[in-house]
């Protein structure tokens, strides 16, 4: 009788234990199995938001870019080949360095002043806004010695019709204007004098840009160094040549796009 009931009392806890153990593995592993159902989860939405993420970048670098460059000679390229304009080598620049600029609008023509611009922009059609907007003018006011204040007043005029053309979030960008004194045409005057008179013209744009928070780059000094470096210089031996237009177009996109 004592031996069934010790046999009894062992088969119990054999039972209990066993019963037990086999509890707590069911337990653990299901704990296992749902933590790394939860890891699996994480980590796909964390891949998915990271593609989602990726995607948005292509899709915002790869979205075309519009340029409209508005000035005088040194815009529309003088005595150099269309390819070889600062806007068009910028555009090549900027497309290798991931941004899709369209072939940009230019508006310029040699010998133009302010009042020029002004009169060119009000009699011409624009069907699209510009993200990017440049402006490059007033060698010609200076040349045809005319007054500064109607260059500070052509300068408003001009910014008004800007924003009218600009994109909501448009980038809008002065260039200084360069020193044709430094070209070999420039020995036949008084280098002194016109660069005197450039520097009082640009400090004028400088001043222009910082008021209505604007980008200005200066190119000034890369035209001055034509003075010892003749490859800068076009044919005509007064205007930028390619060369030169590329040295522009490398500080341009250093302060304007990256």
């Amino acid at each position: 009788m004592k031996f069934l009931y010790k046999t009894l009392i062992i088969s119990f806890f054999t039972i209990f234990f066993f019963g037990c153990h086999e509890s707590n593995n069911y337990d653990e592993e299901n704990i296992i199995t749902i933590n790394v159902a939860a890891e699996s989860e994480d980590t796909e939405s964390s891949n998915l938001d990271e593609r989602t993420n990726i995607g948005s970048n292509i899709t915002s670098s790869n979205t075309p870019l519009t340029l409209l460059a508005l000035g005088d000679s040194y815009t529309i390229g003088e005595a150099v080949s269309e390819d070889q304009r600062w806007p068009n080598q910028f555009r090549i620049f900027a497309n290798e360095n991931g941004y899709n600029f369209l072939n940009p609008r230019i508006i310029a023509e040699t010998g133009w002043k302010t009042s020029d611009l002004i009169n060119t922009i009000e009699s011409s059609s624009f069907e699209i806004k510009y993200d990017y907007v440049s402006l490059l003018i007033g060698v010609n006011n200076q040349f045809n010695s005319r007054p500064v204040d109607e260059f500070r007043n052509d300068l408003n005029k001009l910014l008004i019709k800007i924003n009218n053309l600009k994109t909501k979030n448009g980038n809008v960008l002065i260039i200084s204007i360069p020193d044709w004194g430094s070209s070999p045409f420039g020995v036949n005057f008084d280098r002194n004098k016109i660069s005197n008179e450039i520097n009082i013209f640009n400090n004028i744009l400088k001043s222009f840009a910082n008021i209505n928070g604007l980008k200005y780059v200066d190119v000034t000094e890369i035209s001055r160094r034509a003075i010892y470096q003749p490859a800068l210089i076009a044919d005509d031996n007064l205007h930028p040549s390619g060369i030169m237009y590329l040295e522009w177009v490398k500080k341009i996109y250093n302060i304007w796009i990256d």
